[in-house]
């Protein structure tokens, strides 16, 4: 099961039974994350930035002129 980082505890109730989730990183079933994740129990998975290339530098103009 993947990790969620759970940044609230909640309750889950399945089959007649309650389980109790804490804060904090852990494993949980999926029907278990999509229900946090619909309530804003825990953080939603953010994206890598893209990274963009940098604008290459100019090169600067000389002059091999005579005076």
């Amino acid at each position: 099961m993947p990790q969620h980082n759970v940044t609230q505890a909640f309750h889950y109730a399945a089959g007649g039974t309650v389980t109790r989730y804490r804060k904090g990183v852990q494993s949980l079933p999926p029907a278990v994350a999509e229900h946090a994740l619909a309530h804003g129990f825990i953080a939603a998975d953010q994206p890598k930035p893209r990274r963009i290339p940098a604008v290459p530098a100019k090169a600067e103009e000389t002059t091999h002129g005579t005076d």
